[in-house]
């Protein structure tokens, strides 16, 4: 997994209630959705009710699901009923919410939905923001791409929402045709799996298809993946759920993938404690979930209405090696805090000389205080390189290698120095007052 931090919402309410049809604007022959791409999770402008929202566009729920909302009242919610909501944690707890129908949904004035069900999560907040940087309001999946073939391209950052009556299958001519399973409105795909060269391959693993997950693969079923008992893991992080953090552990894998034409060797995959997901496999006959880490290393086809998914591999990201952040940290934003910066400031200076006009340069430094995300370290894996080199959850980070982070979005530290197997790197912190400096000697874990 390249961001090792994943933030996850999944809802399943126990009900489903109305028809949500998203159609194209009249003209608009191909809707073309730009979207931005953060710590692996596609992220929308969507307008819901003349609101302005940022949501994840996400496979792995049907509904579109609204959270972190500051009011309710300025989305002008209709015939709002009270209902309850599970998800992943450890116990089978309800939360509270709302639904809503009769809705308007928009993206870029192009694809819309004038009669649309919601979801509204009210008894959790789920802070996006702090760990990747982006305000998250919601997600929506299933419902906007069920009716069209819908491309991801990852390399441009668009959605493309094409008629099926209107779609040129030529444009498929060099992708491969995979299968799927549309259950709930949600994709299902079977991949394959071999631990270690000298074990077996498993076949048939039936996998979620979730663009809602910015990791590679996770297993819940381990009676399926059966590591080898000197096979190396570690205890990780994996997120957030419904009750908390979820943990579980993390491996290396010898190969992963759909068949022999596309299969991926040296995987990183997530082994999530089966306690926050009891509630799910109980009801769902599946293995596990596939990614953005993987996804984002093609182009990528959805036909719901068939029942197919199209992958052609984007060969600059196909040929990546699969990350791991062996140091263990995982960072997340925590208000304000003031920096000073130096400024060079030049001032000319015009002189007339013997009749001759002389210009001189004079440079001179300024310095001023602004204020910048304060940045943390949010989690630290036990008996990680950061934990014995001494660093400490709540610790204000300053500098890596010298370099200061406020330069830098979350996502952007991640990729420039906790996934390049880089032998140590030094960290500059604030704790307490004091201002102390670590080295992090990477150990290669895994």
């Amino acid at each position: 997994m390249r961001y090792s931090k994943l933030w996850i919402l999944w809802c399943l309410p126990f009900w489903v209630l109305g028809q949500n049809k998203f159609e194209l604007t009249p003209k608009t022959e191909v809707a073309n959705i730009p979207f931005e791409l953060v710590n692996n999770l596609i992220i929308l402008k969507v307008e819901v009710n003349g609101m302005d929202l940022n949501m994840v566009f996400d496979t792995g729920v049907k509904q579109t699901i609204l959270i972190n909302l500051k009011s309710l009242d300025s989305l002008n919610l209709k015939n709002v009923k009270k209902r309850l909501f599970t998800g992943i944690g450890k116990e089978h707890n309800f939360i509270e919410g709302l639904s809503s129908p009769h809705n308007k949904i928009d993206l870029q004035n192009q694809i819309y939905n004038t009669d649309a069900l919601i979801y509204i999560i009210t008894g959790a907040d789920f802070h996006f923001s702090e760990n990747i940087g982006v305000n998250i309001n919601g997600l929506i999946g299933g419902d906007l791409i069920k009716d069209y073939i819908v491309q991801i391209d990852y390399k441009r950052k668009r959605l493309y929402f094409y008629k099926h009556q209107n779609f040129n299958y030529r444009l498929l001519k060099k992708y491969r045709k995979y299968p799927i399973q549309i259950i709930r409105g949600q994709p299902y795909i079977y991949t394959y799996v071999q631990t270690t060269k000298k074990t077996q391959r498993v076949d048939s693993l039936k996998l979620l298809i979730d663009t809602g997950n910015s990791d590679a693969v996770w297993f819940f079923n381990r009676q399926r993946i059966r590591l080898p008992i000197n096979q190396k893991t570690v205890t990780d992080y994996f997120g957030l759920g419904f009750s908390g953090e979820i943990k579980g552990d993390r491996a290396k894998i010898y190969k992963f993938g759909l068949d022999k034409k596309l299969r991926f060797k040296h995987v990183y995959i997530g082994l999530p404690d089966s306690i926050y997901f009891k509630n799910i496999v109980q009801n769902h006959a599946f293995d596990g979930l596939l990614g953005n880490e993987v996804l984002r290393r093609f182009f990528v086809f959805f036909d719901y209405r068939n029942q197919a998914i199209y992958l052609k591999k984007y060969h600059k990201s196909y040929r990546e090696p699969f990350l791991f952040n062996d140091t263990g940290i995982y960072l997340a934003y925590d208000g304000k805090i003031p920096v000073k910066v130096k400024k060079l400031v030049t001032n000319f200076e015009s002189k007339t000389e013997a009749n001759t006009i002389n210009v001189y340069q004079e440079n001179t430094y300024i310095y001023s205080y602004q204020m910048v995300d304060r940045i943390i370290i949010n989690y630290i894996r036990k008996n990680s390189p950061a934990d014995r080199a001494g660093l400490m959850v709540g610790d204000i980070l300053l500098k890596i290698n010298s370099k200061d982070v406020y330069q830098y979005r979350l996502d952007e530290l991640e990729k420039r120095f906790f996934y390049h197997n880089q032998k140590h790197l030094e960290f500059t912190v604030r704790r307490k007052g004091l201002i102390l400096t670590f080295k992090v000697y990477n150990t290669n874990q895994l």
